[in-house]
């Protein structure tokens, strides 16, 4: 039993793959549409991770930089000595005017040569602060941060938890956003499947409307149909993948991405799972785009 249906499926298999090469003009054009369907929503996708894993990545940092007013020490020490009397604290470094020039030069790559010449007195000396992973809450740092600022010979505090809100707003934000704009697309991938998928149906009207009035069985012209649609879906979600992956890696070999990495910003590419769940969206959506493309012939 299991292998006459093996012999079935292969049968129509075979039907598919005469009917693709029958109609290979059509077949070709379907399959560029369905491409730049399944590009838009990859790309989009690619997107979509980088900008929520670099805001990610910026919320867990615990970071706090301490601009002193001047170079004196008992002020350095009065503020050191508390900073490193915290529970929370990992590390707090200080840096006067030479080794800040220092630090900004590794830190800004770019700018050396601009740095060479410059006068280190002209730069601020200050206390760089780590922070445990997941040590001390947003509430803790924050009170930290009011109290530093508030010490004797603290010029300024720079603390990217104080746009804790606003990222946590902003990942919420992108979060719905994402959602909404990836059903669209879900949606458009059907609609344009079910498009490409008729133009290919309608010019084998004939041939259909024949092979019914000989005594074809529904299932005899339709199964292929539904095989020659994920044909054309699988090879239209392969070629996509691959341009895409194309794209990202001319990126990265130019060094396009060397801009970002001055913001510390890495450009990260689908992970399996999500290439899976496109992979997904796509058969679905194919189909969807043949059964309803097929749907008046039946």
């Amino acid at each position: 039993m299991i292998s006459q249906r093996v012999n079935y499926f292969l049968n129509y298999f075979k039907i598919a793959v005469l009917n693709i090469k029958s109609n290979i003009s059509g077949n070709i054009f379907a399959f560029l549409i369905m491409s730049f369907s399944f590009f838009i929503m990859l790309f989009f996708l690619l997107c979509y991770i980088n900008i929520y894993n670099y805001m990610n990545i910026f919320q867990k940092s615990n970071v706090m930089i301490v601009f002193l007013k001047n170079k004196n020490n008992s002020d350095k020490k009065n503020v050191l000595n508390f900073i490193e009397g915290l529970n929370g604290v990992k590390k707090a470094l200080y840096y006067n005017d030479k080794s800040s020039m220092k630090f900004l030069e590794k830190k800004v790559k770019h700018l050396k040569s601009i740095l060479k010449d410059a006068n280190p007195d002209n730069f601020p000396a200050f206390i760089k602060i780590n922070f445990k992973k997941n040590a001390v809450s947003s509430i803790f740092l924050s009170n930290i941060y009011l109290r530093v600022k508030s010490m004797k010979g603290v010029k300024l505090v720079y603390y990217n938890k104080m746009l804790q809100d606003k990222i946590v707003q902003f990942m919420f934000f992108t979060k719905v956003i994402g959602l909404i704009l990836f059903i669209f697309l879900f949606i458009l991938s059907i609609f344009i499947s079910y498009s490409a998928i008729k133009l290919v149906i309608l010019r084998k009207q004939n041939e259909i409307e024949i092979l019914k009035l000989i005594g074809a069985t529904n299932n005899y012209v339709r199964i292929p149909m539904f095989i020659e649609g994920e044909i054309g879906t699988i090879l239209s979600f392969s070629v996509s993948i691959f341009l895409l992956f194309a794209i990202y890696k001319i990126f990265i070999f130019y060094r396009f991405d060397s801009f970002l990495k001055f913001f510390h910003i890495k450009i990260i590419f689908l992970n399996p799972v999500q290439i899976a769940l496109v992979f997904l969206i796509a058969v679905v959506s194919g189909i969807a785009g043949t059964y309803m493309s097929s749907k008046k012939f039946f």
